[in-house]
């Protein structure tokens, strides 16, 4: 009786383990309104791969936003609008960073900036 005990007690605490990680993860749509095309989703990428607490990110080049999956305990919306900002994406809270803009391919510099892109490459999606 003893370890039957003994073994639901480990099995409930390993159901409550597990259902506190799930419980900590978000998932937020974050708007890029001046997203211009694939030529920037290296950057957006490699920022949010770097960011602390992000577990996963989809770009959505029709929507102009990208979905973003974090531990909330370690990150919040707030600070991935601030990182993809510093990055040269404004998003809805923050204003990109112009300097960023500056490092970003021509056509998406141009989007950024809220001039027409002149886009030449094949593979982009312009909502103009």
């Amino acid at each position: 009786m003893k370890r039957l005990l003994l073994a639901c007690l480990f099995l409930f605490a390993g159901i409550s383990c597990a259902w506190a990680q799930e419980a900590e993860l978000e998932t937020v749509q974050i708007s890029l309104p001046k997203y211009c095309c694939a030529e920037s989703d290296p950057l957006i990428e490699r920022t949010l791969a770097y960011e602390k607490g992000v577990e996963s990110f989809q770009i959505n080049p029709i929507t102009k936003s990208v979905l973003v999956t974090f531990k909330s305990k370690k990150t919040d919306q707030m600070k991935i609008e601030k990182a993809l900002a510093k990055a040269g994406f404004e998003t809805p809270n923050f204003k990109a960073n112009e300097r960023a803009v500056n490092k970003l391919p021509a056509c998406c510099r141009n989007t950024a900036k809220g001039l027409e892109s002149g886009c030449g490459h094949k593979d982009h999606n312009h909502a103009h």
